[in-house]
């Protein structure tokens, strides 16, 4: 939590401290240069068992979706920041199977895996650097930074027929619920209007976090995905220019 908000701060005083009073100008307009932007998601989850342990735990690519608020800032033509707050509806398929024990005591059927549905609710924080590519109405983004993660629900569906009367389990404590990772990814904007664009886009996103808690293997989340939506490009920064 102390790196979120410091990441957070770091973010606001990069986007707010370059801004200062200039010069009225009668035949040059400074350009827009910070935008405000609603967007959308489908995604990919899934897990990378990084350190494999005592027992063998498959995971599977499954959907999920997300919207958010999003912030640009752009310093120049070329460099810029991306942030913002994103809402997400993960999910996981998750496979467990224990090793194989003659001597234990459910000896055959600790042989048979468990399946396990996971579903659950987490919001993010991105902070990206964006490198742009412009023409006079496309731009190309790369997008390239740091995400955490608060998980904040997490419900499990067992698939197996001695744990049918368990309808959901609450999964929450045995999982890190902050996950610190890793963004990239690439943005194609539209202009469409003076101070409106349309973007499209994907983005991939790896966490350094063990996703379970107490276990001698590490299982890192992962997910893939297509993003859209609206931004908003303003020019009352700084405030001084409108006065």
């Amino acid at each position: 939590m102390k790196l979120l908000i410091v990441s957070l701060m770091s973010a606001f005083l990069i986007a707010f401290g370059e801004l200062h009073p200039v010069q009225a100008d009668d035949t040059t307009e400074k350009p827009p240069n910070v935008s405000f932007g609603v967007a959308g998601s489908f995604n990919a989850f899934s897990a990378w068992e990084r350190k494999k342990g005592d027992q063998y735990t498959g995971f599977h690519l499954s959907p999920g979706y997300g919207g958010g608020f999003i912030y640009e800032k752009m310093y120049n033509n070329l460099l810029g920041i991306y942030s913002g707050i994103w809402f997400n509806r993960l999910s996981l398929n998750i496979r467990m199977k224990q090793p194989l024990d003659p001597l234990a005591y459910n000896f055959p059927l600790n042989l048979l895996p468990m399946k396990l549905t996971v579903h659950g609710l987490s919001v993010s924080f991105p902070l990206s650097l964006i490198v742009s590519l412009n023409t006079s109405n496309f731009s190309f983004n790369i997008l390239g930074g740091i995400k955490y993660t608060h998980i904040v629900e997490s419900l499990g569906r067992p698939d197996n027929t001695a744990l049918s009367y368990k309808k959901n389990i609450d999964i929450l404590p045995y999982l890190n619920q902050p996950q610190f990772g890793f963004t990239l990814g690439i943005n194609l904007k539209f202009r469409i209007a003076t101070f409106i664009d349309l973007f499209l886009g994907c983005m991939g996103n790896l966490y350094v976090t063990s996703l379970i808690k107490g276990r001698n293997d590490t299982a890192l989340l992962y997910d893939i995905s297509a993003v859209s939506g609206v931004m908003f490009r303003t020019n009352i920064f700084p405030m001084m220019d409108k006065l």
